[in-house]
């Protein structure tokens, strides 16, 4: 266990030390695991096994697994039956005390059968960009065909009213 007191409190840490939530993928540097408060079916983490903020702060041997984790991680989102996996989520003894509406609502979808259409990958680095665990987590997001009214622009839509640009 490590001596740094916010590393023993961190969720993440936890996590990456096995003690919370399993491990759908896992190399060197990285675990992934799926979120249980999904916005859309998969909706998966990947997590330094360091504790680290910031994807600017990866060492260089993270970085190279970086890539990997990615392409690990959506791998177990595209093999794993999706509605068996959130049933199972609604009676795990560990979740019993946390809010599952998003589960529940990720159960009513259409589309949770579907393989994905495509991905959204990105983190919010730094509080100001809406992280709220201080541990560094990728977020892999699968999207589906209608899975919103207008996906065009994706990410920019963070800040909406500068989502907009002129397009040729």
């Amino acid at each position: 266990m490590s001596s740094n007191p916010s590393e023993q409190t961190c969720y993440f840490c936890r996590v990456s030390r096995g003690e919370a939530d399993p491990f759908i993928f896992e190399n060197r540097s990285f675990v992934g695991i799926f979120d249980t408060h999904p916005v859309n079916p998969g909706h998966a983490l990947m997590i330094p096994r360091r504790h680290v903020e910031s994807v600017f702060h990866l060492l260089e041997t993270e970085q190279a697994d970086y890539f990997d984790a990615i392409r690990g991680v959506k791998t177990a989102i595209e093999r794993t039956d999706l509605k068996d996996l959130y049933l199972n989520m609604l009676g795990r003894e560990d979740l019993k005390d946390r809010p599952k509406d998003h589960i529940e609502t990720v159960l009513k979808l259409d589309f949770l059968g579907n393989k994905p259409d495509a991905y959204t990958v990105g983190n919010n680095d730094g509080r100001e960009a809406g992280r709220s665990i201080d541990h560094l987590h990728i977020i892999l997001l699968p999207r589906y065909r209608g899975d919103v009214e207008d996906p065009k622009g994706g990410i920019r839509n963070v800040i909406p009213s500068r989502a907009n640009y002129p397009r040729r």
